[in-house]
C-alpha cells in the first residue's frame, strides 16, 4: 500500500506543479485570449465562403463537362450520318 500512496502523492504534486505553471503563464499574458484567439464568426464566414466557392466551381466544372460531352456526341452522330450518306 505504501507504493500506491507514494504514486498518488507523486501524481498530486505533478498536477499542482502543472497548475502552477499554467497559472503563471496565463498571468504573464493577460491579453493572450483576446489577441490570439480568432474571431469565431469570422472563421465561420471564411469557411462558408470557401465551401461556397468549392461548390460553385464544382458545378461549373460539371456543366462544362456536360456541354463537352454533348458536343462530342453531336459531332460523332453528325459524322456518322454524313459518312453513311456519301456514296
Amino acid at each position: 500500500m505504501d507504493l500506491n500512496s507514494n504514486f498518488e502523492q507523486y501524481l498530486r504534486q505533478l498536477s499542482e506543479l502543472q497548475r502552477g505553471i499554467f497559472t503563471s503563464w496565463t498571468s504573464m499574458m493577460p491579453n493572450m485570449q483576446s489577441s490570439q484567439m480568432p474571431n469565431v464568426r469570422d472563421s465561420v464566414d471564411n469557411t462558408l465562403r470557401f465551401q461556397e466557392q468549392v461548390v460553385t466551381s464544382s458545378l461549373e466544372f460539371q456543366a462544362l463537362l456536360s456541354r463537352l460531352s454533348i458536343e462530342a456526341q453531336k459531332q460523332f452522330w453528325e459524322s456518322y450520318f454524313n459518312m453513311l450518306r456519301k456514296p
